[in-house]
């Protein structure tokens, strides 16, 4: 969801929790029942900061605010929040005035909005909405691709136009379309195919009489409403463009996403990977409500609980030389660890490479030929500081050396793992960030003990004859 146009109002810049305090200020004034000093408050501050004191404070609150707000202001705060949060707030309000607010949002923010609602609700919502018409056929696209954040607000010319024909027109439209938000105007021809399109700079300064398709760009580049938002996104980052055309099987314009809108999916689809890499719920929220934030995290807890105990059982199965040789129990948590994160790190790395689009089948074999030099030298490196160590500490020049091939091992596996598990994960069409951090993590401390414990098994004898 996006923003319009504001009003100039000053925001301190210096304020460390400029939200939080105007949040505070507004509760306690209302529970105080100073509620023109909680107006005045809530009006001074900005559409986005509006939306996030709106979702802070308690429900009785929210009701009150709603209460105060003309249409064309929620409207303004509607385009701000999710569309979970918005049928949530407005749970409350009578349907005529939820129809009222959505008819002041953009087509595309009101479609998303519809989409969240129940069934019956979402029915008698669209029959007293003004700009039913216009929403309509959005609500049938998915919320994740191009026709769920497309808009069919937006300016084209057609082909045949004079440039003072087409800058009439544009003048005849502007009560329709906000003209100020229009940077780049799109070119069709008479069956509505799109053709190309201009600045406007482009277009104020050409000639009155210079056609249309003469000054317009031939190649501009599109997408169907069924691409994924997160490609589209990355075609608008990759190619510097704010507005993506949206056409049809055949070409015809269906409408335009702004980069606005995409610049909300980056910080989800990135909000989203870092959840599911540490396996927490992406709707859970820092300050909400506390079982959801149980339900969210103790399925994932559970799962960790059990993969840990695959780490434990295999050091039960060298208790015997764990017995002779108390020392090497020091070191485990040391061998597990370092393992834990050059693992985490290359799953880092890979997980938003690959959201980003620069890993291929191409150049897999690459990427996993470099993770391995990576984690050999890192292992040397760390893997000879911790045996220098272990020798100064102890004096054994066996342990130091079952010490120091263990963490060169467990380096390169890290490394590995780090890129197979969410090649893995994306070639099985899941998501590569599904909870891989815990998946890593597990591997790392399952082969760690494995080879640490197996190599000192196997020289428990040189090792205890040294002590």
């Amino acid at each position: 969801m996006s923003s319009s146009s504001y009003e100039t109002i000053f925001r301190p810049a210096d304020a460390s929790d400029y939200i939080g305090t105007a949040t505070e200020e507004i509760a306690n004034a209302m529970d105080e029942k100073y509620y023109a000093r909680a107006v005045n408050i809530f009006s001074s501050l900005l559409p986005p900061d509006q939306a996030d004191v709106m979702s802070r404070l308690p429900r009785p609150s929210q009701v009150k605010i709603l209460s105060w707000m003309t249409p064309r202001r929620l409207g303004m705060i509607v385009e701000e929040l999710s569309p979970n949060d918005v049928v949530t707030i407005s749970r409350d309000m009578d349907v005529s005035d939820i129809s009222d607010v959505l008819d002041e949002t953009s087509p595309d923010t009101a479609a998303d909005v519809l989409r969240e609602m129940p069934g019956e609700l979402r029915a008698e919502t669209l029959s007293t909405m003004k700009a039913a018409n216009g929403v309509l056929p959005l609500i049938d696209y998915e919320d994740d691709d191009a026709g769920g954040h497309m808009t069919p607000q937006y300016i084209a010319l057609n082909e045949t136009m004079t440039v003072r024909r087409a800058i009439e027109y544009i003048r005849t439209t502007s009560s329709d379309i906000n003209i100020s938000e229009v940077t780049y105007i799109l070119v069709v021809d008479q069956q509505n195919i799109l053709k190309g399109g201009l600045n406007v700079s482009q277009l104020v300064t050409s000639e009155n009489e210079d056609y249309i398709a003469d000054v317009m760009y031939p190649n501009v580049i599109s997408v169907s409403a069924d691409t994924d938002q997160e490609e589209c996104a990355l075609i608008m980052e990759r190619y510097n463009l704010l507005t993506l055309p949206v056409v049809d099987e055949k070409g015809r314009l269906e409408g335009i996403v702004k980069i606005e809108d995409m610049i909300y999916v980056l910080q989800e689809e990135a909000t989203e990977d870092m959840y599911r890499m540490v396996g927490v719920a992406e709707e859970e929220k820092i300050l909400g409500p506390f079982w959801d934030s149980v339900r969210g995290r103790l399925p994932w807890l559970c799962v960790n609980l059990a993969t840990a105990g695959l780490a434990a059982l295999v050091i039960t199965l060298f208790q015997s030389t764990l017995g002779q040789v108390v020392a090497l129990a020091a070191f485990l948590p040391v061998i597990a660890g370092q393992g834990g994160i050059v693992g985490t790190q290359t799953l880092t790395l890979v997980v938003r490479s690959m959201a980003l689009g620069e890993i291929s089948p191409a150049n897999a074999k690459h990427l996993l030929l470099k993770e391995l030099g990576l984690g050999l030298v890192h292992g040397f490196v760390l893997g000879l500081l911790a045996g220098i160590i272990v020798l100064i500490w102890h004096g054994n020049e066996y342990l130091a050396l079952v010490v120091g091939v263990a963490m060169l091992a467990n380096l390169c596996v890290a490394g590995v793992s780090g890129v197979v598990l969410p090649m893995s994960l994306k070639a099985a069409k899941l998501d590569p960030a599904l909870s891989s951090a815990v998946v890593v993590t597990t591997i790392t401390d399952v082969v760690g003990f494995l080879i640490y414990l197996g190599l000192a098994t196997m020289a428990i004898s040189l090792i205890s004859s040294s002590f």
